[in-house]
């Protein structure tokens, strides 16, 4: 059965900062930095509080993706909301890249991660919200996306069937020639077909 991870997979984003440690003043400022001292009430009944270490699975027994749990509360309900995971990945001794990956998730495929990094930065819900803004940009992107694509099938369609009742149409008033130019001129299908006979 195709989870509700699994459909967003392949359009799943995955953004990447990079920080330089060292302009900041610190051989390492994001060990340093202040944290999340406790974490919060959760924004949505039935997933994570914000800045928790939890790990995604991409319901096929492997994992999407590990880090600090953010929901976007504007678009949740119970079967499934929209997240954003980041994590850290060390670069060199004076920089590191925060990742993170957002998706539809539901609330069983989001588990809690027993060793981590630690808590979230503090300045975690100032990160993710422009995080969570991007998804909700590509989320009306990509429904107008499939919305033009239905408008579209669904004209072929009626041009199809309109064709077919004009040359049903023609066949009733015995028109011939003057039918197939008209066909010819608005590129439509006209009554004539071309045929290969082996014989």
């Amino acid at each position: 059965m195709t989870s509700i991870v699994d459909s967003v997979l392949p359009v799943a984003s995955v953004l990447e900062v990079a920080f330089d440690n060292g302009s900041l003043g610190g051989a390492d400022w994001s060990n340093r930095a202040v944290v999340l001292e406790a974490l919060p009430e959760p924004l949505v009944a039935g997933y994570p509080a914000e800045g928790a270490y939890v790990q995604i699975s991409d319901g096929s027994g492997g994992i999407a993706a590990s880090g600090w749990f953010s929901v976007d509360e504007r678009n949740a309900t119970e079967t499934h909301a929209s997240v954003a995971v980041v994590w850290r990945e060390p670069l060199m001794a004076v920089e590191h890249t925060y990742k993170s990956w957002t998706g539809l998730v539901r609330p069983r495929d989001i588990s809690p991660v027993t060793v981590s990094p630690g808590a979230a930065p503090a300045w975690f819900g100032e990160y993710v919200r422009p995080i969570h803004e991007r998804a909700a940009v590509e989320r009306t992107l990509q429904a107008v996306r499939e919305s033009a694509n239905t408008e579209r099938a669904n004209h072929r369609e009626w041009v199809r069937r309109l064709n077919e009742s004009a040359c049903e149409w023609a066949d009733e008033n015995s028109l011939c020639s003057e039918f197939e130019r008209f066909c010819e001129q608005w590129g439509l299908e006209g009554r004539e077909r071309d045929f290969d006979v082996e014989v």
